[in-house]
């Protein structure tokens, strides 16, 4: 026990030690103080606090010295306060101290605290920490209240066994001997720290005799993100103060997956309240990497199609479920601690041939309903993603004592052909479509990231750079049509001698390069082949080609587009020109027939609401014969004249499309909104060869074509409905 001499203050100042700007710990000597009382800040009674004190005596010291004291005092006042003197209301004679201006920090205060205190140290801190913990208390408070427990606790055993579940919660297994049996809080010092509820049974030990009883728990760590490996020391309120549990330097650290098991194995020997060993059964039956759904003596049996991640959030799943009595209250999809439930926002898809394989099950017998098939389901579920570090299932609660899993494997990315298998499977015609579309594939469309195509190479063959124009030749189709499109631009004088940039698929490199090569050598075209991976359709192919030009004005031209007759370029051009370069300029396009493909994009109002149409489809070529050029809502981007720097502060394609018609419109619009309207030039034909405009669309193209439609719908009908024509 020291004396008043090793403190640097008297009666009369003090010393003080900041918790953020909302506490403020005060060191001082008095005659007396009481537990808790009344302090005014800078002396103001306008600034009157409520604080808690713990106090020593201080044997030997002067008689108006006698007790040693820290006032734990919440700085409960708006802005920054200067806090130069307190003045502390108690029985008979206020006291008040002038706090030395330098402030301490926390260890500090407690280093001269524990030299003055001496035996009574641990008693005063555990005042402090629990003054400091009391009410919600801040994050600044309880790290206070941590560098004070790291002083003060006494240890009292181990933690040998670690794990976290996947849900959230940490198993935690070792001996002490003052943990609370059942419920208690733990305060966990780990890079920062948390506090969380922790349920205990007593387990025992026979190696450590009277010294101790082996505990088995769990801790809930709330909200926080921790990993159990990183656990540094533990803290609990023991009957007589704060304990702390340390971590063992040769802990074992289980994997998610074989922390239930563990939990079973020592369940038998568990000693707890009723509540408490329930919460450790409902543990031990979380996942463990099995599949529990088909070992089940239940008729409830579960397949899937496909489960893959979407790039940018969230994952499609696709497959069935029999459960034909409905003990199934829900099913969600988890992976870590993530998980949301489907079974409410799924989309139910017929699947007779499930019907048909369990009818003549034991299991099943006399429960199948031979004329449902709704046993399909697809759903999007955007909270989801899959880890390397988790596993990813499906859990399926069937009464309050009963979960089974089943794990999963995930496709990383989904592909287009896989996209086009799922919703092949789909009958266009039916409601369910519609609703699959509205809920699942829209949504996830929206959601997706899709790189943009990558080029992966080039080759010129007389290529202009310099050229202020650059006609853009997309062939996403088959190799055919880019060798047809050269060979008819080689034929018109005028786009003979006009830089082309032709960009395919990498799968056609080599035989389009071949047609590329052979055509302008014989014609002399300025020609630069791009050859890219990811093109899917021509604004895919536009956009790879998009880098490979400097020109200032880009002419796009769909392999499937042809010329009607020579010199439609420079006619279009004129009309680019004519409004300052600032336009999307596009032609008529026709079917094969002379019927109507594409003559602009107009608003139009239809029983009061606003909507856009493309005008004259299917109709006669001559309906608009003699039109006048117009300024419409959107051109095409499968032939039009638009500027570089336009397409280029767009961002070019919106990519969360399946086909090309909504990417264009879409394109168009953002154009529109950024001062580059669209412009539909009568005068100029183009044609669309048959393979493109003619055939009959598969259920997939239909399908795919609704989706985009939805999803333009959805980012764009706003803007429509307010817009001027």
């Amino acid at each position: 026990m020291t004396d008043q001499a090793n403190l640097p203050i008297d009666g009369e100042t003090a010393l003080a030690a900041p918790i953020g700007e909302e506490f403020v710990l005060v060191l001082g000597v008095a005659d007396a103080m009481p537990p808790t009382l009344q302090v005014l800040l800078n002396g103001d009674p306008a600034m009157c606090m409520e604080a808690t004190v713990v106090s020593w005596r201080r044997p030997g010291a002067p008689s108006d010295a006698a007790v040693g004291f820290v006032a734990a005092i919440p700085l409960q006042i708006n802005g920054r306060l200067r806090l130069g003197s307190v003045v502390m209301r108690r029985a008979g004679r206020p006291a008040r101290f002038t706090l030395m201006r330098r402030a301490l920090p926390l260890p500090r205060l407690l280093h001269l605290m524990a030299g003055d205190a001496g035996d009574a140290f641990a008693e005063a801190v555990d005042g402090l920490i629990q003054a400091l913990m009391a009410g919600k208390g801040s994050q600044r408070r309880l790290a206070a209240a941590l560098n004070m427990l790291q002083v003060a606790a006494r240890n009292d055993g181990f933690v040998e066994v670690m794990g976290a579940l996947d849900t959230g919660e940490i198993y935690l297994q070792g001996w002490s001997t003052e943990l609370p049996a059942d419920a208690t809080r733990l305060l966990v010092s780990h890079e920062g720290f948390l506090v969380g509820d922790f349920v205990a049974a007593t387990v025992p030990r026979e190696d450590l005799g009277e010294n101790g009883r082996g505990f088995v728990g769990l801790l809930d760590p709330g909200k926080v993100p921790v990993e159990a490996d990183a656990f540094e020391r533990l803290f609990f309120r023991g009957a007589e103060g704060w304990r702390s549990l340390d971590i063992y330097d040769r802990r074992v650290l289980l994997a998610s997956t074989d922390v239930p098991a563990h939990i079973r194995d020592v369940l038998p020997r568990a000693e707890a309240s009723p509540e408490t060993l329930r919460q450790l059964r409902r543990a031990a039956q979380r996942f463990d990497g099995r599949d529990t759904v088909s070992a089940l003596q239940k008729p409830i049996r579960l397949g899937m199609d496909m489960v893959a991640e979407v790039p940018g959030g969230g994952m499609l799943v696709s497959g069935w479920m029999l459960d034909p009595d409905g003990l199934v209250d829900t099913i969600a999809l988890r992976c870590g601690t993530m998980a949301e439930g489907i079974n409410g926002t799924w989309t139910r898809l017929p699947r007779p041939d499930v019907t048909h394989a369990f009818q003549n099950d034991p299991l099943f017998a006399g429960r199948v309903d031979p004329s449902r098939h709704d046993h399909g389901f697809l759903a999007f579920v955007p909270g989801v993603s899959a880890s390397d570090d988790a596993p990813t299932y499906f859990e399926l609660t069937i009464d309050e004592d009963t979960i089974a899993f089943y794990p999963l494997t995930v496709t990383r990315g989904l592909s287009r052909r896989a996209l086009e298998r799922l919703m092949s499977a789909l009958d266009p015609h039916t409601a369910t479509a519609s609703v699959a579309i509205e809920r699942h594939i829209g949504p996830m469309l929206q959601a997706m990231e899709r790189p943009a195509p990558r080029v992966v190479e080039t080759r010129d063959f007389g290529f202009d750079e310099a050229a202020p124009l650059a006609l853009v030749v997309g062939a996403a189709g088959e190799p055919e049509e880019a060798a047809v499109a050269l060979s008819l631009l080689a034929l018109d004088p005028e786009t003979r001698n006009v830089p082309i940039v032709l960009s395919v698929p990498i799968g056609h490199a080599d035989r389009v390069g071949a047609d590329a090569q052979r055509l302008a050598g014989f014609y002399g075209l300025r020609l630069r082949l791009v050859v890219a991976e990811g093109i899917e359709d021509m604004c895919d192919a536009f956009e790879a080609a998009v880098g490979a030009t400097s020109a200032e004005t880009l002419a796009f031209l769909s392999a499937s587009v042809l010329p009607r007759e020579a010199g439609w370029l420079s006619r279009m051009e004129r009309a680019y020109r004519a409004r300052g370069g600032k336009v999307l300029v596009s032609p008529t396009i026709v079917f094969e027939d002379d019927s109507i493909r594409f003559a602009g994009t107009w608003l139009e109002t239809e029983d009061g609401e606003r909507r856009l149409s493309d005008r004259y489809i299917g109709y006669p070529r001559d309906v608009v014969r003699n039109a006048e050029p117009s300024d419409v809502v959107a051109g095409t981007v499968a032939c039009c004249l638009l500027p570089r720097a336009a397409m280029e502060a767009a961002g070019g394609f919106n990519r969360s499309y399946l086909g090309a018609t909504e990417k264009g419109r879409d394109l168009c619009l953002q154009l529109k909104l950024a001062g580059t309207p669209s412009m539909w030039l009568p005068e100029v034909e183009m044609i669309a060869a048959e393979e493109n405009a003619g055939a009959i669309a598969t259920p997939w193209q239909k399908l795919a074509q609704r989706a985009d439609r939805w999803s333009f719908n959805r980012r764009w009908s706003l803007l429509v409905a307010n817009m001027r024509g």
